[in-house]
């Protein structure tokens, strides 16, 4: 495995955060491990990847506002285009109803104060009204900030789901 590369499987089920996590090297022929301190390359990064997927599920505007950096946004280009700055995207979270969120893959890639965490994953949620339920690739990247690493980008394609309600 390469420094800095983490490649799991975790299932995420409502209610509670994120609980199991397997590792697996890239030349790995399927068997699994429990993911170890050598498959975290940062264990701030993956606390705050998992509190970022909490405050989604619970709504809660203020974690949200001190996990994204101040220049974030959500970037979308299918099946439309959009990109939604992080206070519209704040604005739009107490109307973000995670029923459910299933983390199907995930790989972190680590490079000094910057990371990208790119995960598959299966949502059943209601955003503004509206169904946006289904299969999505998702890669965050995230970079430090003062002392934190904050998330500065969130790219979402919705594999299945329809577009984004406005």
């Amino acid at each position: 495995m390469r420094p800095g590369f983490c490649h799991s499987n975790s299932k995420h089920d409502r209610p509670g955060p994120a609980n199991a996590s397997k590792s697996r090297s890239a030349g790995d022929t399927g068997r699994r491990s429990s993911c170890d301190a050598a498959c975290m390359p940062n264990e701030d990064l993956q606390e705050r990847s998992a509190a970022f997927q909490r405050c989604i599920e619970h709504r809660d505007v203020t974690a949200a506002d001190e996990i994204l950096d101040d220049e974030y946004a959500l970037v979308l280009v299918h099946p439309a285009p959009a990109v939604i700055p992080k206070a519209r995207w704040i604005a739009t979270l107490p109307d973000y109803i995670v029923h459910s969120y299933d983390v199907l893959d995930t790989i972190t890639d680590v490079d000094g104060d910057c990371a990208t965490i790119l995960h598959r994953a299966r949502q059943r949620a209601t955003v503004l009204g509206v169904d946006r339920s289904g299969l999505f690739v998702i890669t965050d990247i995230w970079r430090v900030r003062g002392d934190r690493w904050r998330i500065w980008r969130r790219h979402s394609t919705p594999l299945e789901a329809g577009e984004m309600p406005e």
